[in-house]
């Protein structure tokens, strides 16, 4: 794959999303609120076109598959606009953070080569990152940002559970959720939760590209599952997410 610079944005925000990620360490943006160029229009259309099919999560609580994803890495580097796709490794999470799946390795089927490439994804990471209440001399060093494409299909016999279950850190500086897909979907409330496990606000991703971004240092969250409106069709919540880990000694393979 050939070195990606990102010269110009061409997804805009006139919400202050900074104040409140330095404030309330999160930060509601409605899809109203984001502004998306013609070019990051068909892109994103084609990047929510690959989500039917996803391959199973096969990590799920008693071999259920309700869940769909894929996973990757970027190497970032933010004052030269650099991304770059790193090698696809195996996902950690400690017992601490995560009480389902936390202590297991997971392997994940990774981004195709046409998910790192598409020019809103790219663009998408490198708007959220502006956002962030993080100190000048950050941007200079290297982040590593991972990028999961999950979905989750219910039906009238099994409820659909967000990932992972239950209240849960991410294990990053930075956590960005974006609203991909939703059909015919009850429940999903997300509730954030100060470092006491205090819930804080609890709200929905209703409209196609609702978000929220968090300091994943500070706050827990928790998203509740979803179950059918019409119970003859399924229910479908899928999330584009990504997370923003500080790594100053990453460096890109030979």
């Amino acid at each position: 794959m050939m070195r990606n610079i990102i010269e110009q944005l061409h997804i805009t925000s006139a919400k202050y999303i900074r104040a409140d990620l330095g404030g309330q360490g999160y930060s509601r943006i409605n899809a109203h609120e984001i502004d998306l160029s013609p070019k990051m229009v068909q892109s994103w259309q084609m990047l929510q076109g690959m989500y039917p099919n996803l391959p199973a999560d096969n990590y799920l609580p008693n071999n259920a598959k309700y869940r769909f994803r894929r996973y990757g890495r970027f190497y970032f580097r933010p004052s030269e606009n650099e991304l770059m796709p790193l090698p696809h490794v195996d996902y950690f999470q400690s017992k601490d953070i995560n009480n389902v799946t936390g202590g297991i390795v997971r392997q994940f089927d990774p981004l195709l080569p046409e998910m790192f490439d598409n020019a809103f994804l790219r663009d998408l990471i490198m708007f959220d990152f502006e956002h962030f209440s993080v100190e000048d001399w950050m941007k200079h060093h290297t982040w590593q940002v991972d990028v999961h494409l999950i979905r989750v299909v219910a039906s009238a016999e099994f409820a659909g559970h967000p990932t992972p279950e239950g209240i849960h850190k991410d294990g990053a500086s930075f956590v960005t959720v974006h609203l991909a897909e939703l059909e015919n979907a009850d429940g999903g409330e997300v509730t954030i939760y100060d470092d006491n496990k205090n819930p804080i606000d609890s709200f929905k991703l209703e409209n196609i590209l609702d978000a929220y971004v968090f300091n994943d240092q500070k706050l827990w969250h928790s998203a509740a599952p979803i179950t059918p409106i019409d119970p003859a069709h399924p229910a479908i919540r899928s999330i584009l997410t990504f997370d923003f880990h500080y790594r100053p000694e990453l460096q890109l393979p030979e």
